[in-house]
């Protein structure tokens, strides 16, 4: 057994795993019955004395002897006790049969080069995993919005008036932000990005497949994908767009700069903001994760 079959996963789509399986073996049983028999051999020995016998040729098939004249006479008895035993699959040893299956029928393209991929390809490629960019800023400008108002000093008596137009003014953006992040999720998918020596995987994971709910914990990390390929861009001239399964999807590129441009503003730029992007430049593909594993 080799390394690779030994998988720690934090994300599996059983359902695909479960249906590919089914399709290969033409419907299958996660329980099979293992039967198999144990023989216990019991064996008697009587020794006596003897004299020469005539008949040689016929004691010699049933009898031993030897030099001295004592006649051995060996009596064996088996018994044989069934056993039956049940072989329970659980989600991760299908999951390795599942990629076994791929690698032995040289279906699971493994390849740097991931503008030679086709769709409806099976690749297994690993990397760095992040955040879907535009949600991770939504998300940090809210932490950050948060982390400013526990650290923020109480207002002298003669501000108070205005600073709870400023709470209010505050209280307003961050309700804007966390509708707009909502929105980015309410598909019940959310993208992960791969990125690995200048190549990008956007990948369209559904979240009630994550191994563990704090998706924080595994932001960062570096972990291998078994996913199918539904698009593929070739080069530079060509993009990914973070929104697509938003209905901020159908606005033009100038709406969606005016409406990001309140956060790059100079007064943002104090802060260590990650890159705001709502699209992916190629070359880069989007896959369908069957798993997501170290």
């Amino acid at each position: 057994m080799e390394a690779n079959e030994l998988m720690v996963p934090v994300y599996i789509n059983e359902k695909i795993v479960l249906d590919m399986l089914a399709i290969i073996e033409d419907g299958f049983s996660m329980v099979s019955q293992v039967n198999y028999t144990e023989c216990k051999e019991n064996q008697n020995s009587q020794k006596a004395d003897a004299g020469v016998s005539t008949s040689a040729t016929l004691l010699s098939k049933l009898l031993k002897i030897d030099v001295k004249g004592e006649i051995s006479h060996s009596e064996n008895s088996t018994n044989q006790d069934t056993i039956s035993k049940e072989k329970v699959h659980t989600n991760v040893s299908l999951l390795a049969k599942f990629r076994s299956f791929l690698v032995e029928k040289k279906i699971l393209k493994a390849t740097d080069d991931i503008s030679e991929t086709k769709v409806g390809d099976f690749i297994e490629i690993e990397g760095e995993l992040q955040k879907n960019p535009l949600i991770n800023y939504m998300d940090i400008f809210l932490d950050l919005f948060r982390l400013i108002r526990i650290f923020s000093d109480s207002p002298e008596l003669g501000n108070k008036n205005n600073a709870r137009k400023e709470r209010e003014k505050q209280d307003k953006l961050m309700k804007q932000v966390q509708s707009f992040t909502d929105e980015l999720k309410h598909s019940g998918t959310i993208d992960f990005i791969l990125s690995e020596n200048n190549r990008r995987v956007v990948l369209s994971a559904q979240e009630q497949y994550l191994a563990n709910d704090n998706i924080s914990e595994i932001i960062g990390g570096h972990f291998k994908v078994l996913g199918k390929v539904i698009a593929v861009c070739k080069d530079e001239t060509d993009s990914i767009d973070l929104l697509r399964k938003t209905s901020l999807s159908v606005l033009s590129d100038n709406i969606l700069m005016q409406m990001v441009s309140s956060f790059e503003s100079d007064d943002m730029k104090e802060y260590n903001l990650p890159k705001l992007e709502t699209k992916i430049s190629g070359p880069a593909v989007i896959v369908i994760p069957i798993a997501i594993y170290a």
